[in-house]
């Protein structure tokens, strides 16, 4: 089992993806939903490792936002955009392909995203 504190943003990290972040033109919002299929489905047709699941999870959750919340601010969607292209980035800042490791650095990312964006998200209405 890998340790998920092996990997950490840094951050320097965080203000790379902030530039990153402030380019996303929402535009690609389709394009980027697209890739995210087959992505989740080549991951879920293997064994998922604690860290797999959580990040899968993650990324179910950050969807349901987008889908849930069509009015969102323009930067809450970006910071959502950018975690699901960063996801489905085979070669990201630890490539995919490497068992065990591959997914460290998205579950990071996906976590980060979930908390910057926690305290912005519109209050739920029972009503």
């Amino acid at each position: 089992m890998v340790d998920p504190n092996l990997f950490r943003l840094t951050k320097k990290d965080k203000e790379h993806y902030r530039k990153l972040i402030e380019k996303i033109d929402l535009k690609v919002m389709p394009s980027i939903m697209k890739m995210l299929g087959p992505k989740l489905e080549r991951m879920l047709s293997s064994n998922l490792s604690e860290i797999e699941l959580r990040l899968v999870q993650n990324i179910s959750v950050l969807v349901g936002i987008l889908q849930t919340y069509p009015n969102l601010t323009e930067s809450i969607q970006k910071r959502i955009l950018f975690s699901i292209s960063y996801f489905c980035d085979e070669d990201d800042e630890i490539p995919d392909i490497i068992p065990g490791l591959g997914y460290l650095d998205d579950a990071k990312v996906a976590e980060w995203i979930i908390e910057s964006i926690s305290d912005e998200m519109p209050e739920l209405s029972l009503a």
